[in-house]
């Protein structure tokens, strides 16, 4: 071997051990960035060089830098975070709904509940008075005002739902396209054995944050690029992303489609899955349990009120209004409303007949066909206690959830996460190779200086 491929070889050494120390400094620089992975100079020994005595060795090389990551770690995170994503997202929205209700309270509507049929109970006591009648009205204006108030606050629940769900698909569009120009990136600098692992970082990042959005599969290209596929839609392919779209169902519930689908997405997890299911589902069937006890009220109330006597002598008169069979047009009947003369309190109108106020106070603690046998108080009750369990299941899962997504993400940080010390340590080692081409240099040139001698 010639001096001269003594000292190629010992400046392939330097060169290729300063690209590893570059490397090791890299990684403790980034040890506390987020979404980055630890990355790895690949050595390999240089072609040899075919001689008639056989092949010589031409010093090292470096033949890539790998990306130390875990595919499948990768992917049991982001299933796992799409379900946090769906159970936190479910939380939210389930915890302002009983702050709504805001069980047990005295401004609820069990209180408001409570209160109309103790101030019948107080009409029974003084069946002809009008301070009675007066308590009864006002009890019943401000049970209705809670129905009507906490109808609205639904609503408004819902509409929040809606345009969170908006702001998600503009949230989650605006990932895929980023992904997919990252794709493009990737794939115009990768290239034989050139690798762009910061920008894959990048990307892999946005994966991890799109996964609590809406859950996600990634399917790995040969060209470096990835496709991400929601469900059975492809949301990015290579460097194509296909942005999603909100569509309303008619009912107050909303789906997610891609832009120009024919069909629904079918949301496999993550935040909008959730506000789906919230939006089509959950609080559509809160309103609708909270319109049939507003409807089994009136039917109960009327029902008992029409076979008595008003102070005037009517019968057959409502105390509610009978159109009003929903929480938001529950109202007293404009009789009432016009009058408290028009409240019945007894069945003949006799002085001293109570029977029907009697009634009508008892309904608290009376089975009724309306809730199918129960009470008004028990179809009030099962109505807060579902929501009230609801909310107690998904915390529980929340938490549960939360302790797998941690876990997934330690397994996966101790393969792609940075340890100082072992980077310390390293180091130590390309310094010693450094140090040792350096030496080689060192002896190449005494070499050469001893050769000259002898030629002068």
């Amino acid at each position: 071997m010639s001096l001269s491929s003594l000292l190629s070889i010992a400046r392939t050494a330097l060169i290729t051990q300063q690209r590893a120390i570059d490397t090791t400094g890299h990684n403790i620089a980034n040890a506390s960035t987020e979404g980055y992975s630890r990355q790895r100079l690949n050595l390999s020994a240089e072609t040899p060089l075919r001689t008639t005595l056989g092949q010589l060795g031409r010093g090292v090389t470096a033949s890539g830098i790998a990306r130390i990551r875990s595919e499948l770690f990768d992917s049991a995170f982001r299933r796992e975070n799409g379900e946090l994503g769906r159970f936190s997202t479910r939380r939210d929205v389930l915890g302002q709904v009983e702050t709504l209700f805001g069980e047990p309270s005295d401004q609820g509507l069990g209180a408001g509940i409570d209160q109309l049929f103790a101030a019948f109970g107080d009409l029974a006591n003084d069946p002809t008075g009008k301070a009675p009648r007066a308590l009864v009205r006002q009890t019943a204006e401000t049970l209705t005002a809670r129905f009507r108030s906490a109808d609205l606050r639904l609503g408004e629940i819902a509409a929040e739902t809606a345009s969170r769900m908006q702001d998600t698909v503009t949230q989650i569009n605006g990932m895929a396209q980023e992904i997919a120009d990252l794709n493009l990136q990737i794939r115009s600098t990768s290239a034989g054995q050139r690798e762009a692992p910061d920008v894959k970082d990048r990307r892999d990042l946005l994966v991890d944050k799109l996964s609590g959005l809406i859950g996600v599969r990634v399917l790995e290209r040969s060209d470096g690029t990835i496709g991400v596929a929601a469900g059975d839609a492809m949301i990015v392919d290579a460097g194509q992303a296909t942005p999603l779209e909100l569509r309303s169902l008619g009912n107050g519930g909303y789906g997610v489609a891609l832009n120009g689908g024919a069909g629904l997405l079918a949301l496999p997890g993550g935040a909008l899955a959730a506000l789906a299911e919230l939006s089509t589902t959950t609080l559509p069937g809160m309103r609708a349990k909270l319109d049939q006890l507003a409807a089994g009220i009136v039917t109960e109330v009327n029902a008992l009120h029409r076979a008595g006597r008003s102070l005037t002598g009517s019968t057959g008169l409502d105390f509610f209004d009978p159109a009003g069979v929903t929480a938001h047009s529950f109202a007293v009947s404009q009789a009432v409303a016009l009058s408290t003369d028009n409240i019945a309190a007894g069945a003949s109108g006799g002085v001293g007949d109570n029977s029907v106020a009697l009634a009508l106070a008892a309904l608290r603690t009376t089975a009724t066909a309306s809730f199918g046998g129960d009470t008004i108080g028990q179809a009030y009750a099962g109505l807060v206690s579902e929501i009230g369990v609801a909310l107690h299941d998904v915390g529980q899962r929340y938490e549960a959830q939360e302790v797998i997504v941690d876990h997934s993400e330690s397994m996966r940080r101790s393969i792609s996460g940075v340890s100082i010390d072992e980077e310390l340590t390293n180091m130590i080692t390309q310094q010693n190779a450094f140090a040792a081409a350096t030496r080689l240099v060192s002896v190449a040139d005494q070499m050469m200086q001893d050769i000259l001698g002898m030629v002068r």
